[in-house]
């Protein structure tokens, strides 16, 4: 397909999702792009095969295998991607309907016979036939397949936390059963001898954290209503309201701008559970003289964003409540303001370092720029490369005090552009005047 015909196709598809504008939709030509880059960065030897999801989630909409989204867009169950690297050319297989399948779930793909031309896709298949595809692309050579042989990251996880927590599993007898990524791997390796399997997540993960240009678009305006969520937050805090409340005030508002769900568990923690770094159940009543910590952020097409913010629960900071805020937001500020292009995480570490030493506070935190962010909350990326243009970046200074239940964190969503970094959550203040004139002067969005 020629690509001025896929633009005129992309305007087309655009066009009919005017009215849900806010979701923000994908091109099909997006999803071309990515997968031509992919090609690049391979060669013309061999081909990919990435899998799509199989089950839907309990209790939660569907979300896609983000490496599978990256490529398709398509949020179809039990698919499969395969490309032809030699002339970069993509095959999407689809599971078969019967009417009952249809009428439960809606039809997929292979129900549009102008699918494989709008997507930009050479054509579509029954799932059925992925192995006889497989085994007519053999020649006399040994053959590449790239396949991911890394974990999926989940859209609150990282790749290495999901390691992490498959290896917990393992530990339990009754639960030590493979990944389904790995039932994959040594059922292909079974099944086709032929060929030798080679990990895509390193070469996806090069163009993942490097963002394009409709991914800043979303990014800009999730992290927009995200930050006028956590400031409504801010606003409903009074002593004797619950954790939960915030938390439904906050989602709320980003339903109504289009999300389609958390980017992760709202984090919503007062008191004691200030110090419960990833602390869910949103349970407590709040109480005079507490802090409260609010780590929260909406998913948008696929792209999260991060943001956290700590006050008081009576719109009054303590002397050392205050003491270790004025430290964080100082931290974070110069952080924010050093990363530029070539700039390290490591020189970040330092500018912080020298801060809390400044404030006394260097027992208690280490801070620096943080995790990448961007389909996963936890983005893919190397940690270690210098800072680039496209790169989204969560910038989150801590002090914490256990023992007299201070954690104080200020976390924004920054991405790197070739002047500097832009903050996309900066809706929500930080400055103390400015957030302690918000405690408690909303009025509900939601019941009473």
């Amino acid at each position: 397909m020629t690509k001025r015909r896929l633009s005129l196709l992309a305007v087309l598809y655009l066009s009919q999702s005017a009215a849900h504008a806010e979701r923000m939709p994908y091109s099909p030509e997006e999803f071309v792009t990515r997968r031509q880059a992919l090609c690049a960065s391979l060669g013309e030897e061999g081909m990919v095969l990435l899998f799509g999801g199989t089950m839907p989630h309990p209790g939660y909409r569907f979300r896609q295998d983000h490496d599978f989204f990256y490529l398709t867009g398509n949020e179809d169950l039990n698919t499969a991607l395969a490309i032809d690297l030699e002339k970069c050319t993509a095959h999407l297989f689809l599971p078969v309907q019967d009417e009952r399948e249809i009428r439960s779930d809606g039809w997929n793909l292979l129900h549009d016979e102008n699918a494989a031309e709008t997507f930009g896709y050479k054509a579509l298949h029954p799932l059925g036939h992925l192995g006889e595809f497989l085994s007519r692309r053999r020649t006399g050579s040994q053959q590449e397949i790239f396949v991911r042989l890394s974990e999926r990251d989940e859209v609150n996880q990282s790749r290495g936390n999901k390691a992490l927590y498959l290896s917990r599993r393992f530990n339990n007898p009754w639960s030590a059963q493979p990944s389904l990524d790995s039932w994959r791997i040594t059922t292909l390796r079974q099944h086709y001898p032929y060929y030798t399997l080679i990990d895509i997540s390193p070469f996806i993960d090069s163009l993942r954290v490097i963002k394009t240009r409709r991914e800043i678009e979303i990014l800009r305006y999730n992290g927009a209503f995200s930050a006028q969520a956590i400031r409504h937050a801010i606003q409903m805090t009074r002593p004797g309201r619950f954790e939960y409340e915030l938390e439904a005030e906050a989602k709320y508002l980003m339903l109504r701008k289009g999300s389609e769900g958390n980017g992760y568990p709202a984090i919503v923690g007062s008191g004691p559970n200030v110090n419960i770094w990833h602390y869910r159940t949103s349970g407590r009543q709040m109480n005079a003289g507490e802090l409260i910590v609010m780590d929260y952020g909406a998913s948008l097409s696929y792209l999260t964003v991060d943001i956290t913010r700590t006050w008081p629960v009576s719109g009054v900071f303590d002397k050392l409540q205050e003491k270790a805020y004025k430290c964080v937001l100082e931290a974070q500020k110069a952080i924010i303001a050093s990363m530029k292009p070539g700039v390290t995480r490591a020189q970040t570490r330092e500018i912080g370092q020298k801060i809390y030493a400044k404030h006394g506070f260097e027992e208690h935190g280490s801070p620096g720029a943080g995790h990448f962010v961007g389909l996963s909350v936890h983005d893919v990326g190397d940690r270690n490369a210098p800072f680039a243009p496209g790169m989204v970046i969560a910038v989150e200074p801590i002090i914490e005090i256990k023992e007299k239940q201070i954690h104080v964190r200020i976390e924004d969503t920054v991405l790197i552009t070739e002047n500097g970094a832009e903050v996309l959550t900066a809706g929500v203040p930080k400055e103390i005047d400015d957030v302690l004139s918000l405690v408690g002067i909303g009025k509900p969005m939601i019941g009473q």
